[in-house]
């Protein structure tokens, strides 16, 4: 695996964990969250579909503190 592959894997690990720890709807770690997003949203250009979906699925549930 590249590590640009591997790195953009890690985030979005990294953002599932977060989204599925609620930490989106916490104002104390709602930045670790923006700042999780921001670091996937970087590499758009060479995500695949399922991951853009995934994206997006997270902005609105952020942006309408959806859990």
């Amino acid at each position: 695996m590249s590590k640009v592959r591997e790195k953009i894997k890690n985030n979005f690990d990294d953002l599932q964990a977060a989204m599925e720890s609620q930490k989106h709807l916490d104002s104390k770690d709602i930045n670790e969250v923006l700042a999780l997003i921001e670091s996937c949203s970087k590499y758009w250009r060479v995500l695949d579909e399922e991951h853009r979906d995934y994206l997006n699925a997270v902005r609105y549930a952020v942006e309408e503190d959806m859990p």
